[in-house]
């Protein structure tokens, strides 16, 4: 799996409150060992730097909680351990916040595993999961967020939505409320797609097209990274930029499958 990553604090912030996870990890999965990937962005906000001790904490325990789920004994299903992971965040974040100097903070988490051609996918808030190929840019996760919610009800567009007054009001994120119910997802992979994570310093100022164009005409997920960075803050770096793409490898081409499936049904 070739991986790439950029965490840059923008052209008009002193801080980066945002924090990123890369790792890659041996998994057992039917009596033999594959490899595995786990990414996450997480968004912090609060006072001072609050967001930054937010968004730091919540990868850290959702790290250390993934893996203890993922590799105990009996192992927790994927989608159960991010859950798991979810909740233990979320849980300290909150009983930090809990110290009146960080009253107030929290943080967004996206979060997504691969293991061989399978994606799973734990998020609140609005950063932001994409899988990008030569044949679409499908954008996984759902932004918690009252633009969002704006545009789902038809009262603006998605274009409308990156410079409405609004665009930086939460619906849902981790460390609020003890209860925060995130949204997990599961998706098959296929040869060229690559996984994107990103903060809405990305997401926020360059539209799917542009992410996808970069990320389709960069040699690796490195330079890609450092593309996409570049461009956000060539249009102005209001925020911090996180980017990570994981390209995972050796998984089936896309028309094959369709193929199969077709011959299948005939039958």
């Amino acid at each position: 799996m070739e991986i790439g990553y950029s965490w840059d604090v923008g052209l008009l912030r002193e801080l980066n409150e945002d924090s990123i996870l890369c790792v890659r990890f041996d998994i057992k999965a039917a009596s033999r060992l594959v490899s595995a990937g786990l990414f996450a962005v997480a968004d912090g906000m609060g006072g001072h730097n609050a967001g930054e001790i937010a968004s730091d904490l919540a990868i850290r325990t959702f790290y250390s909680s993934c893996l203890s789920e993922l590799l105990g004994e009996p192992p927790a299903a994927p989608l159960s351990a991010l859950a798991t992971a979810f909740n233990e965040a979320n849980r300290k974040v909150l009983d930090c916040a809990s110290d009146r100097n960080l009253r107030g903070m929290g943080t967004t988490l996206t979060a997504a595993l691969v293991i061989e051609g399978d994606l799973y996918v734990v998020h609140v808030g609005d950063s932001r999961c994409y899988i990008i190929n030569d044949r679409e840019t499908l954008q996984v996760t759902k932004d918690h967020s009252v633009v969002q919610e704006l545009v789902d009800a038809g009262v603006i567009t998605s274009e409308q939505a990156r410079s409405h007054p609004r665009r930086n009001e939460l619906t849902r994120v981790l460390g609020y409320y003890r209860d925060v119910v995130p949204d997990l997802y599961y998706m098959k992979l296929y040869a060229g797609d690559d996984i994107l994570i990103c903060s809405d310093g990305l997401c926020s100022v360059l539209s799917s097209d542009k992410i996808a164009a970069a990320v389709l005409s960069s040699p690796s997920p490195s330079q890609a990274c450092m593309d996409l960075t570049a461009q956000a803050n060539l249009a102005g770096g209001p925020d911090n930029i996180s980017v990570i793409i994981a390209r995972p490898d050796n998984l089936p081409s896309w028309q094959a499958v369709v193929a199969a499936e077709t011959t299948i049904r005939r039958l």
